[in-house]
């Protein structure tokens, strides 16, 4: 290389000269290949390729002549080098030669350095009366509004004993009901001036929403005229419970020993509602961020956008089922006070199409609107407080609308078709209401039943996927489409039923990995078939939920999150399912086997 450079005078090592000489020795090798071709001395292919190979070598060394791969620069050119200042001036390295300088000084000759001696090196002295620069504060992310800690409610709901003549009346306050959080509610005073000729607290007005023409929807302000529900609301008597929530009342563990309570059982429920009450936030939510909601993905891998992490009201409601499930409700109870600040926050969080999801994730958004709607349900029909129902018919209005009308179930977003895992939680709240006195459409009852339908599977259809377009069943769908069945009083075959349950004790709790979601559905269902499979499952449940419990420190009572959905849904997830679950013994009663006629009423 060097002696090819030390050939060709200082002009040739510019490099755009020496592009155009490769290009001209490259015209003039392909006019010569012409010439060669049509002369007879090119008809000889030994002496033309050593022509051709001659010339283009020679191309090639004066290219590579003016590139510098991995040595310094030719003999006699000297480089531009590089300049570094700092702001104050001080000069680090203003050329190569002086670089070069600085290393045959003395003072920076590393040859000299002797042992574990280190060169020294001067920092530039920075002006001490100089104010640094003012940082740049970072934007305030943006936060909806329904999830902030302050969030005033809507509607506040006092709690008031309940009375064996009437229900409460109540008067109009102008300033929400804040208590602070305890680990267990205290009881409410009447407020001052309350009388029994005092009125309800009038409904608060909401925005005309716009229906589908697809859809029977009640209207937020037209209750339907039932004698039971007219009655409640003119103040003239208490409602009763509905037949089927009967359990809640008395003593739960009298009551559920004939359907598989113990003592140990009602232990672990007691526990855990003081939990659930200790970490209630003041403005009445439960906090997933604060309570390992959204840390990770699912068991299935997927990438849902931190799903869980903004799941307030889902959550929420969760914690509210699990209150109610054993009895306390906003009116009466131990827990009422924390019972009416979840409410006061749920229908706080709804906005104007009635939705309750308060959340922009879209995997969180329809299943917290189910779970929500679902506290709201069962709140009114064990209450029939008319506070709460122009809230709740907004919600299982928007419900209604969003019914995917080809598939028959929901989905994230309107339009897509539905799923199994979906259907469960939106008859589970659709259901309460209509124990409530809000009757079911029948095309949207009709749909899920058709929904039901396409993802049923196995000899006798007692097996269930999550889609239609993921045919595989698998146990928590299953479990799921059972419990869906019994439910809307579809009339099951022994065989269904059968198959379901084999299929389902195939991996009783213990067995294989935890997941709370599967357990609860398994157990809404199999405790509504009772028999030998029921006793079987709720053996198998009991060992191991008592066993997994926590007993220690700030986390007594509640349970771990598992590890399948346990990563979006946090440790009030868990504690709820699995709650509910040792709840199911008084939560419902056991009649839905009695409903022999296909969509007959369960009251």
């Amino acid at each position: 290389m060097q002696f090819v450079s030390s050939l060709l005078p200082d002009g040739w090592h510019d490099p755009q000269l020496a592009r155009w000489a490769v290009w001209g020795g490259l015209g003039v090798l392909t006019l010569a290949l012409l010439v060669l071709i049509g002369t007879r001395w090119g008809q000889k292919p030994l002496g033309k390729c050593i022509a051709l190979s001659l010339l283009a070598h020679v191309l090639l060394a004066i290219y590579i002549s003016t590139v510098n791969i991995v040595s310094g620069p030719p003999e006699g050119r000297k480089s531009d080098g590089v300049q570094v200042t700092f702001e104050d001036g001080t000069l680090l390295v203003e050329s190569d030669s002086a670089a070069a300088e600085q290393a045959e000084s003395p003072e920076q000759n590393w040859d000299a350095i002797q042992g574990d001696q280190a060169p020294k090196l001067t920092a530039p002295k920075l002006d001490a009366s100089s104010d640094p620069p003012p940082l740049v504060p970072l934007a305030e992310p943006e936060r909806d509004p329904s999830l902030v800690e302050a969030a005033p409610p809507l509607a506040a709901l006092p709690d008031l004993p309940r009375t064996e003549e009437a229900p409460p009346q109540l008067i109009a306050k102008n300033e929400p009901i804040v208590r602070p959080v305890t680990s267990r509610a205290e009881a409410s005073k009447l407020p001052e001036g309350h009388t029994s000729e005092a009125p309800l607290v009038p409904p608060p007005e909401r925005p005309p929403v716009k229906e589908s023409s697809g859809a029977t929807v009640q209207k937020p302000d037209n209750p339907p005229a039932t004698g039971e529900l007219a009655g409640a609301a003119a103040g003239v008597a208490a409602a009763a419970l509905p037949k089927v929530l009967e359990g809640r009342a008395g003593n739960h563990l009298a009551g559920g020993r004939a359907h598989g309570a113990t003592a140990e059982s009602e232990a672990a429920v007691q526990a855990a509602l003081r939990w659930l009450a200790a970490n209630q936030s003041p403005n009445g939510r439960w906090d997933p961020r604060r309570l390992d909601a959204g840390i990770g993905l699912a068991a299935d891998g997927e990438e849902r956008q931190f799903a869980g992490a903004h799941a307030d009201t889902g959550l929420t409601g969760l914690a509210l089922l699990s209150f109610l499930a054993s009895g306390h409700t906003h009116l009466s109870g131990e827990y009422r006070d924390n019972v009416r600040r979840g409410l006061e926050f749920l229908l706080a969080s709804q906005d104007a199409s009635g939705s309750i999801g308060a959340t922009n994730n879209i995997y969180e958004r329809m299943y917290c609107h189910a779970m929500a709607t679902c506290a709201l349900s069962e709140a009114y029909a064990m209450t029939r407080d008319r506070r709460i129902l122009p809230g709740l018919q907004a919600a299982i209005n928007f419900t209604i609308r969003t019914q995917d009308r080809a598939s028959g179930s929901w989905r994230y977003l309107l339009g897509q078709s539905g799923d199994t895992s979906q259907l469960g939680w939106h008859v589970m709240s659709l259901k309460s209401a209509e124990l409530g006195g809000l009757p079911m459409p029948p095309e949207t009852r009709a749909g899920m039943l058709r929904f039901l339908g396409t993802v049923s599977s196995g000899r006798s259809g007692g097996l269930a996927c999550y889609q239609p377009a993921r045919p595989l069943p698998t146990r928590s769908m299953t479990a799921e489409a059972l419990a869906c069945r019994k439910f809307l009083g579809v009339s099951t075959s022994p065989d269904l039923v059968q198959e379901a349950s084999n299929y389902i004790l195939q991996e009783p709790p213990g067995v294989g990995m935890t997941n709370h979601y599967y357990w609860y559905y398994a157990t809404l269902a199999l405790h509504q078939t009772q028999g030998e499979a029921w006793r079987r499952w709720n053996e198998a449940l009991q060992t191991k939920l008592l066993a997994t419990q926590r007993h220690d420190g700030s986390w007594a009572g509640s349970w771990d999150p598992d590890p399948v959905w346990g990563r979006c849904g946090g440790r009030v997830y868990s504690t709820s399912l699995c709650t509910l679950c040792l709840e199911v013994y008084y939560r419902y009663l056991p009649l839905y086997e009695t409903a022999s006629i296909e969509g007959g009423p369960i009251r």
